[in-house]
């Protein structure tokens, strides 16, 4: 146990020597010095605190949430979710998979040209907390980059794939002046293993001012009952009062971000 301690450590000890030599490297200024000027001891910390920029939900005293979709564009379920959001006069943050996005800039152009905003979900979707810190700065990067070539601005916000993180992830993040951002209730965790109208109706009575809805427009499973499932949650909101926004508009009314999940 001893021996496969101290084999632990040293893959964090490695793994944080290189996020400290792209921040060299990199050359990003103050972030760097802070890193840099310490030990990893301390850097682990700096990274901690880094982290809490990543936002769950916030406080806001008006009714509003943010709906955000990840894993796509998806030719399969895109269209109908931007129909949907269309006849609500709702909007949403797209984060997507810039692989994707490369593959269908009819459908980025579609958002963009929808008000609805992008956010950057990296290139592949890996599990970024397996990555070396140079593999995790290339899916952001070229996520961002397939983004604008797809005819979108340059992203601001970032979730890391199935929001699986550490603090390697959170620096890099950072690093390139992005938020990340995470949520506090998933449509596809009520109406995929329940009925689609018992599922959305246990989900509206855990929503309050702030939250931050995940649902998914790409990935492997079929998305139908999510596609099924938004005309409920989008009038559902709106009979209790909520406004359904982007993540920077919330962030803009909000009270206090970085709001730990229940």
């Amino acid at each position: 146990m001893h021996a496969l301690a101290l084999r632990r450590s040293g893959r964090a000890m490695r793994r944080w020597s290189v996020v400290l030599a792209c921040f060299l490297s990199a050359a990003i200024g103050a972030s760097v010095a802070l890193v840099v000027g310490g030990s990893v001891e301390r850097a682990q910390r700096h990274a901690r605190v880094r982290r809490a920029n990543g936002v769950f939900r916030v406080q806001t005293g008006r009714r509003m949430v943010a709906l955000t979709f990840d894993d796509g564009p998806d030719p399969r379920w895109t269209p109908e979710v931007l129909d949907l959001l269309h006849t609500y006069h709702d909007h949403a943050t797209f984060f997507l998979v810039g692989r994707n996005a490369e593959a269908h800039p009819d459908l980025v152009k579609a958002e963009v040209q929808a008000r609805d905003e992008i956010a950057n979900h990296t290139f592949d979707h890996p599990d970024l907390e397996l990555l070396s810190p140079p593999a995790v700065m290339r899916e952001i990067e070229s996520g961002a980059a397939a983004i604008q070539r797809a005819g979108a601005p340059r992203p601001k916000l970032f979730r890391p794939p199935k929001g699986f993180t550490d603090e390697v992830v959170g620096v890099l993040a950072n690093a390139h002046r992005y938020r990340t951002i995470f949520w506090d209730l998933t449509v596809e965790h009520f109406v995929d293993h329940a009925g689609v109208v018992e599922g959305i109706q246990e989900l509206l009575e855990k929503v309050r001012p702030g939250s931050i809805i995940l649902a998914h427009d790409g990935g492997i499973p079929n998305r139908s009952r999510t596609v099924h499932a938004l005309p409920l949650l989008l009038r559902g909101l709106r009979a209790r009062g909520y406004r359904v926004v982007s993540v920077s508009q919330l962030l803009a009314n909000a009270r206090r971000a970085n709001v730990a999940p229940r």
